[in-house]
């Protein structure tokens, strides 16, 4: 079979790299997978005379005009082009390309230029485009891709770019403008995803029906994408893991030691992380990161599950569905600000930030609905229409230590709403540290 489209080496056949490398081979690109699990490089054989395989990165590049590595972390991307025995970078053909998907921090893409120059190959073209979207939009070719590179070199990739993607987001600056502009699209993720448990786990304390309370929440003010995915998954156990612990771990963690970097507060961020890691540390590794509600719910991991199907609870309580929103409102809202600051900092186009996120996974109704007054505010929270409402809202879940009517100047319905959250003994990390957040900029 003669082939009119460039040859392709893969590397890293994972849930969202087999979905892509597949995606080529269906769409008549040959491809050369490589991967150190067996297993993956069997399935992906079985694809069609499209797809080939190798037993090192080195073997894979021979004939390959472009590698493209969507490994895990900077960890394994290392090896995998500069090792010397095995390493690609050796056996690449003159002015191949290599194409950067994995999610790393922008150091590394310099870092990757500086060693191929240092190695004595400059002529071999290098692009930073990470992608986000999942394994499913991963196998239908409908990714969100952040490219950035020279334009030359991008242009020359542009079809298999295209090929994988729903979105293809030129991003300007240079190397490293798509590893920055996916890091500010993970600080959406990394929240909202551990919001989402956060969430769940409270309407299951709360004695909620949780499906029930899932459909009001989906179509709601609190509406996020990461809400919508993650909880269908929390409430449907068995099923295979849409996206493991580890990568939105090791994403967080890459999104701290940036903010570290440039000397930027990032505390919502840091929270999330801190959630992960946690989990991390409970042996959580392979696990999907919906599962992160479990941590809100010590002893009773199974409740959302079991509360899919109940009677609402009957005695009266002040944490409804609507007391959720609230809380989603306000995280989200919070979020929005650190990340489109620290956006700011990274030098990265609001308006294109903008468009990104309104189009992939780091979506919310909040950020709809706020942007505009935010930005023209410069990114504080002061300005913005019905934040100090969110706040107050907030502060019912949190002043824990006034345990009397009236005390500190509270409401009898603050008052009783401090109590009821006391008695269900239920951790709201996200929404406290946001609290924090709405005190520190309405001062």
């Amino acid at each position: 079979m003669a082939y009119s489209k460039p040859t392709l080496a893969f590397a890293g056949l994972g849930a969202m790299g087999f979905g892509m490398a597949s995606h080529l081979v269906k769409s008549g690109f040959q491809v050369t997978g490589f991967d150190i699990y067996e297993p993956l490089v069997s399935k992906f054989l079985k694809l069609g005379p499209g797809a080939k395989s190798a037993k090192t990165p080195r073997e894979a590049v021979q004939d390959a005009l472009f590698l493209i590595c969507m490994v895990a972390t900077s960890v394994q991307a290392t090896p995998l082009l500069f090792d010397f025995e095995t390493g690609a970078v050796q056996g690449l053909v003159q002015n191949a390309t290599i194409i950067i998907c994995s999610t790393v921090a922008p150091a590394y893409i310099s870092k990757v230029r500086n060693r191929l120059d240092q190695l004595g190959r400059a002529d071999v073209c290098l692009l930073d485009c990470p992608v986000s979207g999942g394994p499913i939009r991963a196998a239908e070719g409908k990714l969100s891709i952040f490219s950035s590179g020279e334009t030359s070199h991008l242009a020359n990739a542009n079809e298999i770019l295209s090929c994988m993607s729903g979105h293809l987001y030129p991003i300007p600056g240079g190397l490293g403008g798509g590893s920055k502009a996916k890091l500010i699209h993970q600080i959406f993720a990394a929240i909202n995803i551990a919001m989402a448990s956060e969430a769940m786990g409270l309407a299951a304390i709360a004695g909620m029906n949780t499906r029930t309370a899932f459909e009001q929440l989906k179509v709601g003010a609190g509406w996020s994408w990461m809400l919508e995915n993650r909880v269908s998954y929390m409430l449907e156990p068995g099923r295979a893991p849409y996206s493991s612990m580890t990568i939105i771990t090791k994403d967080a963690g890459i999104i701290t030691s940036a903010g570290r970097d440039y000397k930027f507060p990032l505390p919502l961020t840091s929270t999330a992380e801190q959630l992960y890691l946690t989990a991390i540390s409970a042996g959580w590794i392979k696990e999907d990161d919906c599962e992160m509600v479990r941590l809100y719910l010590p002893g009773k991991g199974d409740l959302v599950v079991k509360q899919t199907d109940s009677s609402p609870d009957s005695r009266p309580s002040f944490v409804t569905v609507d007391t959720i929103k609230d809380l989603l409102i306000g995280v989200h809202l919070v979020g929005m600000v650190e990340a489109m600051s620290f956006c700011d900092r990274l030098g990265i186009d609001a308006s294109l930030m903008h468009g990104i996120v309104l189009n992939a996974a780091a979506a919310s109704n909040t950020f709809k609905e706020a942007y505009t007054p935010a930005e023209k505010r410069n990114w504080s929270l002061k300005q913005v229409p019905g934040a100090k409402e969110i706040r107050d809202k907030l502060v019912s879940f949190h002043l824990l230590y006034a345990y009397i009517d009236g005390a500190f100047g509270l409401t009898n319905e603050q008052a009783k709403a401090i109590n009821d959250v006391y008695a269900l003994k239920y951790p709201l990390f996200l929404s406290c540290a946001a609290l924090q957040e709405f005190h520190r900029q309405l001062m």
